[in-house]
């Protein structure tokens, strides 16, 4: 699908983990009568709130939210699957007369809603995802790698060697479909360009990194304060398995082993914010390779000036 001239306009909203996407999202909203599609693949679960900070009742009042509280925490959900949802969601506020903002900063998702990344037509398999997670727990994410760089060398490159998530489907749609995950990517990862939606404006949010690092753990200490073990407290009782994807994401991940009695609290921050700087790195990576990114500092601005100039840039 691509956008024309006879459709309101597509708008995204990106940037690294914590750099204050969603508050910005949030004003330009309000004053350009936008709808927000989501980007965010922990935002897709139901359950999951505090730790993916997903906007509250309050503000999803004032703006219609989709692509948030898609599945439960034990259902399947990919990039594939989003991609169908996103463009739903896309032609449904169109169809309204009403601007899209895509905002969030999943950006294997975002590649492929807007450049046309191929995808394997593989669903998930969970006998072959579950053996693969047990060897990863067993000899770490660096035998997964490993395999990875011996059948599939493209992908191994582009897959950080703790990207345990990536590193499981790559390994997972091999096993399924007998061709590397690499062949079914498009020239996008190459030469990144917007296919499905060439109108649409990209807008980045970026800072300097010593602000960066602290907006990650000044969320972590207000996500916490919020109760976020309470709510893996919770999601433990009903009986959702550490094992799950959507419990092995960011933060998810490193706080069940707080709950579960394994870390301290300490323990539990203190590797949270090292894998979340990781994957800050990762973003910035991404997005610095996308041509069609517009940017916008955030350093010392208050959320006000940031909507402004994000604004601007989108007039």
């Amino acid at each position: 699908m691509t956008l024309n001239s006879s459709h309101p306009p597509l708008w995204v909203i990106t940037g690294p983990t914590a750099v204050g996407k969603t508050d910005v999202a949030l004003q330009v909203a309000e004053r350009t009568g936008a709808e927000i599609v989501s980007c965010d693949s922990v935002a897709v679960y139901r359950y999951l709130d505090i730790g993916s900070a997903k906007p509250t009742p309050e503000q999803r009042a004032k703006v219609p939210h989709h692509l948030l509280d898609v599945v439960d925490p034990d259902e399947p959900y990919n990039v594939a699957q989003y991609v169908v949802d996103a463009e739903k969601a896309i032609a449904d506020i169109w169809r309204r007369g009403k601007p899209v903002l895509v905002v969030g900063g999943t950006t294997l998702y975002l590649s492929a809603l807007l450049e046309g990344l191929d995808l394997p037509l593989a669903p998930p398999n969970p006998e072959v995802r579950q053996r693969l997670l047990k060897w990863a727990e067993s000899e770490g994410a660096a035998a997964l790698h490993r395999r990875l760089r011996a059948i599939d060398p493209v992908a191994a490159q582009r897959i950080h060697p703790h990207d345990l998530v990536r590193l499981v489907r790559a390994l997972e749609v091999f096993e399924i479909t007998g061709k590397p995950i690499s062949a079914f990517w498009s020239d996008a990862w190459q030469s990144p360009r917007l296919h499905r939606y060439p109108d649409a404006r990209v807008i980045g949010l970026i800072c300097d990194r010593l602000h960066l690092w602290q907006r990650l753990e000044h969320r972590m200490h207000r996500l916490l304060a919020q109760g976020w073990l309470d709510e893996i407290q919770w999601l433990l009782e009903q009986g959702y398995s550490p094992a799950l994807k959507s419990l092995r994401s960011l933060g998810y991940r490193e706080f069940v082993q707080v709950v579960l009695g394994h870390w301290t609290l300490e323990q539990g921050q203190r590797e949270y914010l090292r894998r979340a700087k990781a994957f800050a790195k990762r973003q910035w990576y991404w997005l610095k390779r996308r041509p069609y990114v517009r940017w916008v500092g955030t350093t010392d601005k208050s959320t006000a000036q940031i909507a402004e100039t994000v604004l601007t840039l989108l007039r």
